[in-house]
């Protein structure tokens, strides 16, 4: 099927599975800047960090001066350390490990043990591991090709999107940049406007389901 001339369109029916979270920093690189800990990627200073229970998280220490603890709450000195799944908690150097215990509570927090009450200290949110469901199986039912755009329709299932993906001689696999997406009876409705400025003469295209 062709828009025109200069632009072919190519189906790829693929409902390909995949999830939106995105993979968990297990390797983090923290300093020191005055009485703030802060860590490599992260502008933020004392950022709160979320830990997937059942990952093992590594924290290499460049911190002189200000022991580094994972506790149950805020507070200076050595008290309200959680060791369960740590190794060197209170390092100021080095490695410190955090095997992340599946019966962790929600919240737990780390500080310097020197200098929390001047707010060098950040939480800890602590989380389940994302579900493992796989993608709905399906299929693309329709397709509408317009001058202003393209509408594609497939079988969806709640709390699923519908992600449209194209690739071409010029590109490879990627998210069209722009689109909406409605689920209602039991379909997917996915529209966005056409690719010819970013793709090329052939364009091919396919779904991807994605958890909401």
């Amino acid at each position: 099927m062709s828009l025109n001339r200069a632009m072919k369109i190519f189906l790829f029916v693929c409902l390909c599975g995949g999830v939106s979270d995105a993979a968990a920093q297990v390797t983090n690189g923290v300093g020191v800047n005055g009485f703030n800990y802060v860590f490599a990627g992260n502008p933020t200073l004392n950022p709160a960090l979320t830990l997937v229970r059942g990952v093992t998280y590594v924290f290499n220490l460049n911190a002189f001066g200000h022991p580094f603890f994972i506790k149950t709450t805020m507070s200076d000195g050595t008290a309200n350390a959680y060791n369960q799944g740590v190794v060197n908690n209170g390092a100021q150097a080095g490695t410190l490990t955090f095997a992340v215990p599946t019966n962790a509570p929600n919240q737990l927090y780390y500080n310097c043990s020197t200098h929390s009450a001047f707010g060098m200290r950040g939480a800890l949110n602590i989380i389940d591991p994302p579900e493992s469901t796989p993608p709905p199986t399906g299929q693309v039912v329709l397709i509408t090709i317009t001058a202003a755009g393209i509408t594609m329709k497939s079988l969806g299932a709640q709390n699923w999107n519908a992600v449209p993906e194209y690739s071409s001689n010029l590109t490879a696999w990627a998210s069209v940049p722009e689109f909406t997406n409605v689920l209602e009876s039991g379909t997917n409705t996915t529209s966005f406007g056409r690719l010819d400025p970013i793709c090329g003469p052939n364009v091919f295209l396919r779904v991807r389901n994605e958890r909401q």
